[in-house]
């Protein structure tokens, strides 16, 4: 797949999962700052794109520092070997991706008392926010970032753009979030049956991602 056509996937992955375990992740702690502040949309609007600003510059920096580092280990062994490194990545990100959907790989903290430190911040300072916890990726982030790592053929500048678009996609939640805030109850955030399909979804795009990969080492040792 080319370029444009990865763009598009990471795009969309980063989508669905913004939606996903980094909503669970983000809802906890944007939607307390908001009310506490008593942001009016257009703040929370403002909070939740400094957020996803810094979040999705950690993204860009690990996926190029991931593929960096894959295509210095990747020097190292032939084409026929190299395939077998590709197939232990894909199957990593496969049994990330059913062991979130087994219930068993994504545990996230959703209490308020976790994030009280950031209700005393300025809006600024949620760049920082979004970049510490950008940077201190769960274990559904590090199986994109190593897909990223795979598709971004050694190079670490397009593994940064594939990172930053995969950023933009989750962006969407958190703007959409932070903007409707006073219309949309924060429990629904919290509540068992929306953290399992926080869940599926999440699963199902590594495990989309891992079948990805493995149909792209097909094709690179036929």
């Amino acid at each position: 797949m080319g370029i444009g056509g990865n763009l598009a996937k990471m795009f969309g992955g980063g989508f669905a999962m913004g939606w996903g375990p980094c909503l669970a992740i983000t809802a906890p702690l944007l939607l307390p700052y908001i009310g506490a502040t008593q942001a009016k949309w257009l703040a929370g609007l403002r909070i939740g794109a400094m957020f996803s600003l810094g979040r999705l510059l950690a993204v860009a920096f690990l996926a190029a520092l991931a593929t960096f580092i894959f295509g210095t280990l990747n020097r190292f062994f032939p084409p026929h070997i190299s395939g077998y490194l590709y197939l232990a990545i894909a199957a990593f990100i496969l049994t990330i991706g059913v062991l979130i959907i087994l219930n068993k790989g994504l545990r996230v903290p959703l209490g308020k008392s976790h994030w009280a430190g950031a209700l005393n911040w300025d809006t600024k300072s949620m760049l920082v926010v979004g970049f510490l916890i950008g940077i201190s990726p769960c274990a559904p982030l590090v199986s994109v970032l190593t897909y990223i790592a795979c598709v971004a053929e050694n190079k670490a500048l397009l593994g940064a753009l594939y990172g930053a678009v995969f950023g933009l996609g989750t962006a969407v939640a958190p703007v959409v979030l932070c903007t409707l805030m006073g219309a949309i109850p924060e429990k629904i955030f919290r509540g068992e049956k929306s953290r399992r399909g926080f869940q599926l979804a999440c699963g199902a795009v590594l495990i989309l991602f891992g079948l990805d990969l493995i149909y792209y080492v097909w094709h690179l040792l036929r």
